[in-house]
């Protein structure tokens, strides 16, 4: 009967930990890649909107050339200017944004990784331990095995020590 090996417990509570480390994982780099996306949009956007702001800062320079405008109208054309840039300054405050979450999901997934090497060493610890006991429980089966056959004295040799009393 093969024994059972007493850390078993152990080793499967090690097994499920590597596991739960390896799922948290592969959701950090799943967070990453979303974010890597969402970032690139961002700046996709703002690239955009950078283009887009000079050619209607321009459409609207044009728009006013050779009028007379008064006070209001030019405070208004200011203001409409200003909201562009303020847009603009938003858009950029949003890439920042969005590369701050990146580098706050590369952490995660670094942390995640490191999580899932202690893991993983300490099941391997258990793993060491238990090839060891194995190894352990075979030299003793061999030296049990041994102790035994040195015991056991074939029937034809006890009659002859019979014999020759």
């Amino acid at each position: 009967m093969a024994a059972i090996y007493p850390l078993a417990g152990i080793l499967f509570i090690r097994d499920f930990r590597v596991d739960a480390a390896a799922k948290a994982v592969s959701v950090a780099e799943a967070a990453l890649r979303d974010e890597q996306a969402k970032c690139a949009r961002r700046r996709e956007e703002h690239a955009a909107y950078r283009i887009w702001r000079v050619e209607e800062s321009a459409r609207r320079y044009q728009k006013i050339i050779g009028q007379c405008l008064g006070l209001g109208d030019v405070d208004k054309f200011k203001k409409g200017l200003a909201l562009l840039a303020d847009e603009e300054l938003q858009k950029e405050a949003a890439v920042q944004e969005a590369a701050r979450a990146v580098e706050a999901a590369r952490q995660n997934v670094a942390t995640a990784r490191q999580s899932w090497r202690n893991a993983d060493l300490d099941r391997q610890k258990i793993l060491y331990h238990r090839e060891q006991w194995q190894k352990d429980r075979a030299v003793e089966a061999a030296r049990a095995e041994d102790m035994e056959m040195e015991e056991f004295k074939p029937v034809l040799f006890v009659a002859e020590a019979g014999a020759e009393k």
